[in-house]
């Protein structure tokens, strides 16, 4: 979080500069939407998207001429499903009962905020219609997390039933999780005041990188790590306060 404070200090002393020296237009305001792997017109697909992968924030926008910066502040859910071995037992506690080699599914639930900030030009800017294109970094910081066994685990190719302290557990820890990437994408403001955008972010690096490293990795080795880069897009529609 002391990162986030950072950023957001630096998008402060932007401002400052961009308004020292006059010709500017500021605008900021709340910006709601979903995440999907594969963009999608129709209509279930979308209400899917709200349901399941909503996103909520506020965003900012300094524009001077054509040219603008808009930094974001989201908050969002994220599910993903790890197969997991037993390697050792903690030395405080035996996590759940499960023997060393035994193998398992484990849903990970987080909450995440991401900062993205996003530089962008106006191709065609209109009274009616703005259209916009916008690239920049972001920044992705796991806020909480918990996890969620499968009903059953394997070893030696045999299936077990879970221990119901793990099957019905719903545990918090610190996944340690930071994470950064790239977005690019379009943007349609209507009217000067009802904004859309369609981002793709570009995961730069793994999301759960340090999960072997937090409480839960001293019992288990997560086997698919690699495979959590944050590749996705970001669909929002926002409204301009000021």
């Amino acid at each position: 979080m002391k990162k986030t404070f950072l950023l957001i200090a630096a998008l402060l002393m932007m401002g400052s500069t961009v308004f020292a020296g006059g010709g500017f237009d500021l605008a900021i305001g709340p910006k709601v939407g979903f995440q999907t792997a594969k963009l999608s017109y129709d209509k279930a697909d979308i209400k899917s998207g709200f349901a399941n992968h909503f996103t909520a924030g506020v965003f900012g926008r300094v524009t001077v001429g054509r040219v603008y910066v808009q930094p974001e502040v989201l908050y969002f859910k994220t599910t993903n499903v790890f197969n997991v071995s037993v390697t050792g037992t903690d030395e405080n506690e035996n996590l759940f009962n499960l023997p060393t080699g035994a193998n398992a599914n484990l849903t990970l639930n987080s909450m995440n905020l991401q900062v993205p900030i996003l530089i962008g030009v106006n191709i065609i800017d209109l009274d009616v219609v703005t259209l916009r294109a916008q690239v920049g970094p972001t920044a992705n910081f796991t806020l909480q997390s918990k996890t969620l066994f499968d009903q059953t685990y394997s070893i030696d190719g045999t299936s077990h039933n879970m221990p119901e302290e793990a099957a019905t557990t719903d545990q918090d820890f610190d996944t340690k999780a930071i994470s950064w990437g790239l977005q690019a994408g379009l943007g349609v403001d209507v009217l000067k005041r009802i904004t859309f955008d369609v981002n793709y972010n570009f995961g730069l690096s793994k999301v759960f990188g340090a999960l072997n490293e937090t409480t839960l990795g001293k019992t288990f080795d997560f086997n698919n790590i690699d495979n959590t880069k944050q590749n996705m897009f970001m669909v929002t529609v926002g409204i301009k306060l000021l």
